[in-house]
């Protein structure tokens, strides 16, 4: 989420993989100098820990060895190698990303020792790069869709943790917080944190209550961008979701809501797919994010 370019990608990607394989700073250093020679290897101050850092030149020069790092390490080590990649769809933003995939691709496919976990909260934007015929990494392993976590086990979750810090949180507010963020673990997190802040021994509603406007508040700002620049058209659009319109081409909806035409909507509907706003799950359009539709109902409904 916080790599912006090809060359923080490769620093970030080699000193990882180093850190994992290493049990003391100077056997990083050791690897460093005999797999990456050349690279610079800065100590933190503050931690005491290596980073490495790359010149634009020396990518160049080693673009290859670094993305075959770790099946080098791993057959030095003797050991298996498992690279995970969070929000891998972020690669997208970079430029010249097509050339970039393709690299990655011919690369790792190659690798008979390391295996790799490439996972994303952008389901969209990860179905393009997985499922798109003319994109690299088409077919590059087995593709897996998480389910939401069931209430049940969310409510043990909060109820559990809450009480190893003395509290107590009653079953029915813990269904109301797990509601209110549509089994969102994030927001859960984030919710359940607010509350916990706030509240004595034991949770009450006004708790509840606090929590909820806190979360609106602190997600507000970069909402508020997207909903500011949205056109008359898609503000309508939006009400028809919010309004659970589940036939959103009909020609009922399409005069209830002033939409224009369905060719208007079917560009819509790719916008905010693409942007992630909103996501098909079993059969139905619903909103990705809980707490912008919380934000975008009280808005507008």
């Amino acid at each position: 989420m916080y790599i912006y370019s090809e060359e923080e990608l490769y620093s970030k990607f080699a000193t990882t993989i180093l850190k994992a394989s290493s049990n003391k700073v100077e056997e990083f250093l050791q690897l460093a100098k005999n797999v990456l020679k050349g690279a610079r290897v800065i100590i933190n101050t503050g931690t005491g820990e290596p980073v490495l850092e790359f010149g634009v030149s020396f990518i160049n020069d080693n673009i290859e060895t670094i993305l075959n790092l770790p099946q080098t390490i791993a057959r030095r080590k003797k050991k298996k190698i498992i690279i995970c990649i969070d929000e891998f769809q972020n690669i997208s933003r970079f430029e010249q990303h097509k050339k970039l995939q393709g690299r990655l691709r011919a690369t790792w496919q190659h690798h008979q020792n390391v295996g790799y976990v490439l996972y994303g909260s952008k389901k969209t934007m990860m179905m393009e790069i997985f499922n798109n015929t003319s994109k690299p990494f088409y077919k590059f392993g087995e593709l897996i869709f998480l389910n939401r976590i069931k209430p049940d086990r969310l409510r043990e979750y909060v109820q559990q943790t809450f009480r190893s810090t003395g509290k107590e949180i009653s079953e029915e507010i813990c269904n109301r917080i797990i509601d209110t963020v549509e089994n969102h673990p994030y927001y859960l997190q984030q919710f359940a944190r607010n509350i916990w802040l706030i509240s004595g021994k034991r949770v009450t509603d006004a708790d509840f209550s606090g929590a909820k406007q806190a979360i609106k508040s602190e997600n507000l700002n970069f909402y508020n961008e997207i909903l500011e620049d949205m056109t008359n058209y898609q503000v309508s659009f939006l009400k028809a979701l919010l309004n659970n319109e589940e036939h959103i081409y009909s020609t009922g909806v399409i005069h209830t809501y002033k939409l224009g035409s369905s060719a208007n909507i079917r560009r819509m509907y790719n916008s905010f797919t693409k942007k992630g706003i909103i996501v098909k799950e079993a059969g139905k359009t619903i909103f990705s994010d809980p707490i912008f539709k919380l934000i975008a109902g009280e808005r507008f409904l």
